[in-house]
């Protein structure tokens, strides 16, 4: 018998495997990026090889494209290149880092434990379990880790006595350990984050990062008139975010590999660029807060539990437009936030140790500007979105709930260190 002729609808039904072509696209791209990674890692290399040192301009330019790969969907991929680039991200000296922060040594020559040693141990104890890449680990392997763990965090409060620990802080720490190794590099990189992008977190109390968190209300309400509306006549206050803000998430997220992607873009930009994505978080859940009724105990409930296995990627590519629509300097000048009162190293950017010249430049081109309040239709999730970008940016969130921890959580700890 001859074979049946597949007319072009037939051939529509058996072509291939459903998912396979989306599939192969995606490994094409995460391929590209990762040749895109490997040249500037080798451009970074040779700017200091056989005792050569780059100019300014030279470092600049690695700068601007690591940067323009953090941002873009993937980040920098995985360990292998973060390894390489996180130190570079978070390079500087220790003179560079006494000079900004005016560090003590005084704990290195203290004799006895540190005087938030047992509370170290304690939140160490009950770490390492949570994310994704840790299960299965052998129970010996998780004991070596929780040693350099605690090692880590109580090197660096003992080489600055102004920082504080918190709890949460191991979450952060444990983020650089399960990437980068136990190793000094390591050490050098926590303590760059601590003394800068987490200094308001480690100091003797939360003022700052309260008022800070603040601030994620009036990006609502500039980003969705109705939506924040809704949050304001539940009575609920911002503080659900306060566990996101001060652990960039890494207690909240169960899959390390996004945990890291938030970090990748973290440390390229402002350091107030956490409360943007939170702020993402947010507007991503608009239907279902919309939905949720407008009582204090049920919103903050909800909001304080939102989904987290979000789709990172476009949160990302939502926090970055409304970054550049509203930037820190113009939502600390509209909500009258002082400046110089008490130094919040949340709008004291650049830091002294990044001193590319790019890293203040805008990361976007042509992002158009937030409507006038008159002008906007509060029924639109992305009135606020160029048409470029909004096939990226309309999120739905993932399905399932993931145990966060409360603002509540916190209290006590504030209360003591006020």
């Amino acid at each position: 018998m001859g074979n049946k002729k597949r007319s072009a609808n037939d051939r529509r039904h058996v072509r291939g495997i459903p998912g396979r072509a989306p599939a192969a696209r995606e490994h094409r791209l995460t391929r590209h990026k990762e040749r895109e990674l490997r040249a500037a890692i080798l451009r970074l290399r040779s700017l200091e090889r056989d005792g050569n040192v780059a100019t300014v301009e030279e470092r600049d330019e690695c700068f601007r494209e690591v940067r323009r790969l953090a941002i873009t969907p993937k980040g920098l991929v995985s360990d292998e290149f973060r390894k390489e680039l996180w130190p570079f991200l978070l390079r500087g000296g220790a003179a560079a880092r006494a000079e900004q922060n005016g560090r003590s040594n005084a704990g290195n020559d203290s004799v006895g434990a540190h005087r938030d040693a047992a509370q170290v141990e304690k939140d160490v104890e009950r770490s390492l379990w949570h994310y994704d890449v840790l299960q299965g680990l052998k129970e010996s392997e998780r004991r070596a880790k929780r040693r350099a763990l605690t090692q880590i965090i109580l090197d660096v409060l003992d080489a600055n006595d102004g920082l504080f620990y918190f709890q949460g802080y191991h979450d952060i720490v444990s983020v650089f350990l399960l990437t980068l190794g136990n190793s000094k590099g390591t050490l050098q990189a926590v303590q760059n984050v601590s003394e800068t992008y987490q200094r308001e977190p480690m100091r003797s109390g939360f003022e700052q990062v309260m008022a800070t968190t603040r601030l994620l209300f009036l990006l609502l309400d500039a980003a969705d008139e109705r939506l924040f509306q809704h949050l304001h006549e539940s009575g609920v206050e911002p503080f659900f975010a306060l566990p996101w803000m001060i652990t960039w998430f890494a207690h909240q997220l169960k899959r390390f590999g996004d945990v890291a992607r938030l970090y990748d873009v973290f440390l390229v930009t402002h350091p107030l660029f956490c409360l943007y994505v939170s702020a993402g978080v947010v507007l991503n859940a608009r239907e279902k807060i919309l939905r949720c009724e407008r009582d204090f105990g049920t919103m903050h409930g909800m909001l304080s539990n939102l989904p987290l296995t979000m789709d990172v990627e476009k949160v990302i590519a939502r926090a970055l437009v409304l970054f550049h629509q509203l930037p820190p300097e113009q939502l600390r000048q509209q909500s009258g936030l002082e400046a110089g009162s008490i130094q919040n190293m949340y709008f004291q950017f650049p830091f002294v140790y990044q001193s590319w010249p790019s890293v203040g430049k805008p990361m976007l081109k042509d992002v158009p500007s937030l409507p006038p309040r008159g002008a906007r239709d509060g029924d639109k999730a992305n009135y606020m979105l160029g048409s470029w970008q909004t096939s990226i940016i309309v999120a739905t969130v993932a399905a399932g709930v993931v145990a966060v921890a409360s603002a509540y959580a916190f209290r006590d700890r504030i209360g003591l260190r006020a």
